[in-house]
């Protein structure tokens, strides 16, 4: 389809306000409400214009939570560099994890939780998640005896990671069946890791830093 000048110089400028817009309503309203119709509603625009941005939902939502994701790990990345040693360093980003899914439970289960169609964006995301990783790996193989293997350094990543992901679902999705709150999500995921990682009795209580 050929667009005009003047049409492209109405639609030029919108890109802005259609993605604030999808952030909005994914936010308030959460994502069965997020359509297309809905966010140019809200951005004030026709879905017409709204189309010649973003393809459909899927589109729309995949570029939405790349930049929350990207600006998640910057935010985690500025916490964790502000504290001293690898033990408040890991006891920052469990808290930021678990805090993000709380707060953000439509965005946390898109990103993390749900596989996409598209293998396209799941390498974009797997790209992504294997940067962030690496920081995390390198602050727990500061943690372990020195000269741990490779093949036990992996693991306690993936374990940690399990432990995280598992229990910000179950605070998404059945906090009172499982008795959990944001504090206690936070506080058994620390004292679980550091169970794992074998830090002893100081384990990652702010305390003990």
């Amino acid at each position: 389809m050929n667009l005009s000048p003047r049409t492209i110089q109405e639609t030029s400028g919108l890109r802005a306000p259609i993605v604030e817009a999808a952030r909005k309503v994914l936010l308030k309203e959460g994502y069965e409400r997020l359509s297309m119709r809905r966010v140019a509603e809200e951005a004030g625009c026709s879905t017409m214009a709204l189309y010649r941005h973003f393809a459909n939902k899927e589109a729309l939502t995949q570029f939405l939570c790349t930049e929350l994701y990207t600006s998640f790990t910057e935010r985690i990345h500025s916490q964790m560099a502000a504290v001293d040693g690898p033990r408040e360093q890991l006891r920052v980003f469990i808290a930021a994890l678990i805090d993000f899914a709380a707060s953000y439970p439509d965005h946390y289960s898109i990103i993390f939780l749900i596989r996409h169609p598209d293998p396209v964006v799941i390498e974009e995301r797997e790209q992504l998640g294997t940067e962030f990783v690496k920081d995390i790996q390198s602050i727990v193989k500061s943690l372990l005896s020195p000269g741990v293997s490779n093949s036990l350094l992996t693991a306690r990543v993936r374990q940690i990671f399990c432990c995280l992901h598992g229990t910000a679902a179950l605070l998404i999705s059945h906090p009172k069946v499982y008795g959990l709150s944001r504090q206690r999500a936070i506080a058994e995921c620390q004292e679980t890791i550091a169970h794992l990682l074998n830090l002893g009795d100081g384990g990652l209580r702010p305390s003990a830093l």
